[in-house]
């Protein structure tokens, strides 16, 4: 690993345990074993490090979305006429590993969340990340399976609400506890069956 990603990563741990605005440059650059100085040679500001982070993160999201083969993603394979309740499953449940497990996407969104209190710009990344355009995004999804007829028709902003809500108090009940993914699994699998009992398209019901 290069001084520079070493430079990323460090300041994504320091920042998701203390906050974006907490962390100083000459701390990131002591826990990567360099003089500030030579921090910038590959960043020109504290900024310039968390635009990267942000770079990474969506990056990083865009490639899980991608290679689950969402419908609606750019190497979709799943399509709203033929998923499956066990489809839908695997991939909230792929999905809900990645924001809790995965080394940036965690970090990422635990930066925001101590910092949304403090920086009204980063909670308005962490709002459109993980709340409106989490459920715009499954918004879409469900739009898809209704017209599709695949589940019942309905409000596909209250139905995408239904879906991610519990998804997202999961996130929070198992943020310290990532230990106990597998009781976190078994709650989601319930949440999925009992959305999918709810909402199954029934042939000839509108």
């Amino acid at each position: 690993m290069d001084t520079k990603q070493r430079i990323l990563n460090e300041a994504l741990s320091l920042f998701s345990e203390r906050g974006y605005s907490a962390v100083r440059l000459e701390e990131i650059a002591k826990v990567v074993g360099i003089k500030t100085p030579s921090l910038y040679k590959h960043y020109k500001s504290k900024q310039d490090i968390f635009d990267s982070c942000v770079e990474v993160f969506s990056q990083r999201m865009e490639n899980t979305r991608n290679d689950l083969r969402m419908p609606g993603s750019q190497m979709a394979s799943i399509s709203y006429e033929t998923i499956t309740e066990d489809q839908l499953f695997e991939l909230a449940n792929a999905l809900f590993g990645f924001y809790l497990l995965d080394d940036v996407a965690s970090k990422f969104r635990k930066m925001l969340m101590i910092e949304r209190y403090h920086n009204t710009e980063l909670n308005a990344l962490f709002e459109d990340l993980f709340i409106d355009g989490a459920v715009a995004y499954e918004e879409q999804l469900f739009s898809g399976l209704m017209d599709a007829e695949v589940i019942k028709r309905g409000d596909p902003h209250v139905v995408a609400l239904r879906f991610y809500t519990p998804i997202f108090y999961l996130l929070q009940k198992y943020d310290m506890r990532s230990g106990e993914v597998g009781e976190a699994e078994q709650e989601l699998a319930l949440m999925v069956r009992e959305f999918c009992r709810t909402y199954k398209w029934d042939e000839g019901q509108e």
